[in-house]
């Protein structure tokens, strides 16, 4: 089987003939694929793939409150089933694993989390699609939002394909227990990153209030006026130059996912 994440993604969507994937229910393509899938409580964990001899079987965590997220969920754990049969690793995924996409660790476990991840958001808004919803369309959270309730796939798989094919540069900041682990940006944002990785975030940020003060912006105010020296390594006249900053916290994994931006 085509081992490319979207091209494999596409192929599944064009033998079954779907050109709405947010019209169908991922487990109508299991059951037809005849994959053994069961939904039961899972402690830590909103999913894992279980190899065994002869067969492998997707475990789902039934109690999963966001259908977007649930959706992702059995998307991504179908992307292990159908990539990596033939070199499995047992994979138990929560929001750490599925919430970002870091194609920078080449460790072969971050590599097919980054595959499954891929090849999930394919499924589930094909880059054709997700174009054409952010033609002649600038960069917000209230974007972010409409997109993500419509095709009904998780806010921060939009925010990964913003980096990938939107047309306003952002850079996104995952810190996770007050440490930037990692960060990736748009092709055309062209500023200088602080060297702030596996670093507490700066103090100014919209992060570093979640984790220093678990303060949590409604929807109404997530986006926040931040200096452009917060994030970026600018001269000293550019300090206080406008930037934006939009901060998706994950609780339970102590996790915060930040996008920062200019008009």
């Amino acid at each position: 089987m085509n081992n490319s994440p979207r091209r494999l993604a596409l192929s599944i969507l064009d033998n079954f003939g779907i050109d709405k994937p947010y019209e169908i229910d991922v487990l109508d393509i299991i059951d037809a694929l005849d994959i053994p899938i069961k939904f039961s409580p899972l402690s830590g964990c909103d999913g894992r793939i279980i190899h065994g001899k002869e067969k492998s079987l997707i475990a789902i965590n039934d109690e999963i409150a966001f259908e977007s997220r649930k959706r992702f969920t059995i998307a991504h754990e179908l992307g292990h089933y159908l990539m990596h049969k033939s070199d499995p690793i047992s994979h138990t995924d929560n929001v750490s694993t599925m919430s970002w996409f870091n194609n920078k660790n080449k460790h072969k476990t971050t590599k097919q989390e980054y595959e499954a991840n891929v090849f999930a958001s394919e499924l589930l808004l094909p880059t054709s699609i997700f174009e054409e919803e952010v033609k002649d369309t600038y960069f917000s959270p209230e974007l972010i939002r409409e997109i993500s309730d419509i095709h009904r796939v998780s806010r921060s798989s939009i925010i990964h394909r913003f980096v990938e094919s939107g047309n306003h540069p952002i850079c996104v900041f995952y810190t996770k227990s007050n440490k930037v682990h990692y960060w990736r940006k748009s092709v055309d944002f062209k500023y200088k990153i602080k060297d702030i990785t596996k670093i507490s975030p700066p103090s100014d940020s919209v992060s570093a209030e979640y984790f220093t003060h678990n303060r949590i912006y409604s929807i109404k105010d997530s986006t926040q006026e931040i200096s452009k020296s917060t994030w970026l390594d600018v001269r000293e006249e550019y300090n206080d130059d406008l930037f934006y900053e939009f901060c998706m916290v994950y609780s339970d994994a102590n996790l915060a996912i930040s996008v920062i931006w200019e008009d």
